[in-house]
């Protein structure tokens, strides 16, 4: 798994190939998810949104994972140790200290640029 920061950026490729690339968005708030959702797809991409675990069969059906956005002051440890578990080892790594919307927005929009 590597680890960037924000100012780290992405293959972008065609919007065909962006949308079979996922953002996972690993903690935050669960109320949120729309509003991630909309953000991360406004951009061609497709969201995986975790707020407490990863469930049954999340390893299996997450598909090509381009970036992790980790929201750290709303995620347990044990959900990070999971994603990490996951061996996402060609995804881009960005810890974010909001959860809020803007955040993500511009977290995603600078690894994308």
């Amino acid at each position: 798994m590597k680890t960037e920061t924000c100012s780290a950026s992405g293959d972008k490729g065609d919007k065909n190939e962006r949308a079979d690339q996922t953002v996972l968005v690993i903690g935050g708030s669960g109320g949120m998810s729309n509003r991630y959702r909309d953000v991360v797809e406004q951009r061609g991409f497709s969201l995986r949104h975790y707020e407490n675990k990863l469930p049954a069969g999340a390893r299996k059906s997450t598909g090509k994972i381009a970036l992790v956005v980790v929201m750290v002051t709303m995620v347990s440890h044990s959900l990070l140790q999971q994603v990490q578990s996951m061996g996402l080892d060609d995804a881009q790594i960005v810890y974010l200290r909001s959860a809020s919307i803007s955040a993500l927005r511009a977290a995603v929009e600078q690894w994308h640029a």
